[in-house]
Formats: C-alpha cells, sequence, structure tokens
C-alpha cells in the first residue's frame, strides 16, 4: 500500500506502528517483539495492524525500503560530477552537497530506524536488504562519478568489489556514529568518511606512477 496513496488518518497508523516497533526494538531485540506489545505501545487494534502489514517482519522491511526510498530520492536530486585529473590522480569532486553527506544527514533524520537496522536487528533479510541498497548506490555512485565505464579503465578492480568495500566501510562509520550518540556533525562525519576512505582508494582506482 503506497505510502502517498493513503489519507491522514491511515498514515498515522502507519506512523504509530513503525515508531512503537522502533522503540520496542531498541528496548528488548527484535525476537522478542509481538504484534500485541507494538498494537499496545502504538494504542491501536490487531485489525489495525494487519490492515497495513501482514507481520512485524513486513513491517519492519515497509520501513526500510520507504528509508531507502527517500534517501534516494534525495541522492538523485544531486547533479553527477565528473572526476578531475590533479598531478596525474584521480579526484572526486565533491564540490556542493555529496551523497555521502546527505547519508549522515539522513541518519541523523531518522536515527531510531537506522540504529535498528544498524544493529543487525531483525530478519536476516532486513540486514542482507540494507547492505544490497547500499551496495547497489554505491556502484552507482561510482560509476557516474568516477569514471567506471566511461571505456577508460580504471582498476583491475570490479565495480561491485569496490562498491561493496565502501558500502561495508559507510555502514560501518554509521554504526560506531549512532551508537556514540553522534558526538560529531554530520558534516564532520562526511569530510572525515571522505578522506579515509578517498585517501586509500584513489591508490587503487588510479595506482601511482600509472
Amino acid at each position: 500500500m503506497a505510502e502517498k496513496n493513503l489519507d491522514r488518518r491511515q498514515r498515522r497508523s502507519r506512523r504509530l506502528l513503525r515508531d512503537a516497533l522502533f522503540a520496542l526494538i531498541l528496548e528488548k531485540g527484535y525476537d522478542a517483539v509481538t504484534v500485541e506489545e507494538i498494537t499496545r505501545r502504538a494504542d491501536l487494534g490487531r485489525a489495525t495492524f494487519y490492515l497495513h502489514y501482514r507481520d512485524k517482519e513486513d513491517l519492519l522491511l515497509q520501513c526500510l525500503e520507504e528509508t531507502a526510498d527517500g534517501l534516494a530520492e534525495q541522492i538523485g536530486l544531486l547533479q553527477p560530477a565528473r572526476p578531475q585529473e590533479e598531478d596525474g590522480h584521480l579526484q572526486a569532486d565533491f564540490s556542493g552537497k555529496s551523497p555521502v553527506l546527505l547519508v549522515f544527514q539522513h541518519a541523523a533524520q531518522n536515527a531510531s530506524i537506522y540504529r535498528v537496522i544498524l544493529r543487525g536487528e531483525g530478519a536476516y533479510k532486513v540486514s542482507r536488504r540494507i547492505r544490497e541498497i547500499a551496495s547497489r548506490y554505491a556502484a552507482e555512485f561510482f560509476s557516474a562519478r568516477l569514471g567506471y565505464g566511461d571505456g577508460e579503465p580504471r582498476s583491475t578492480i570490479p565495480i561491485e568489489v569496490v562498491a561493496n568495500y565502501f558500502a561495508g566501510s559507510l555502514l560501518g562509520m554509521l554504526t560506531w556514529w549512532l551508537e556514540s550518540g553522534m558526538p560529531y556533525s554530520p558534516e564532520q562525519m562526511s569530510e572525515t568518511f571522505r578522506q579515509l576512505l578517498f585517501q586509500g582508494l584513489r591508490q587503487v582506482i588510479r595506482p601511482e606512477g600509472e
């Protein structure tokens, strides 16, 4: 059921159910949470729950998809930046707002669901799905911004390997940041991640002396 097709009361019910689920997971863990507890915390009936979701896994998966879609929509509004060469090395153009900054800002705005997902709570398919989403957008990012697929090989390492390395590093840093109470701003974290990751990747994508 698409969110945009729901009326105000239905959207409110879904929001209450999601908030209840996140709060309960953070309190006691996904496996211990029941539909009855979710509806009690949301102050809604079981019939309302099953009007929107099949079970608690369906609720969590839909939240994940909608959160990812919201982030993807924001990233899609950015203009692709082409790579630049400086002293013979590949330089990613991060002028303006970067996708990595958007990720940290989006995580700050949706901290509860990110904490739940990045902790690995929920069914295996939830954790696998968030990794797949991150890897897919990382692959698109590198293809558009770092020259993969432009006819000039940048590396012998396949794009999917680079994308998964990027996604794993980003998710690991997000997890630490959220669990530590977000001690640094999204802007600081984005710049730190850029320096840590791209200083190393630059050597992989265009080795020195090539």
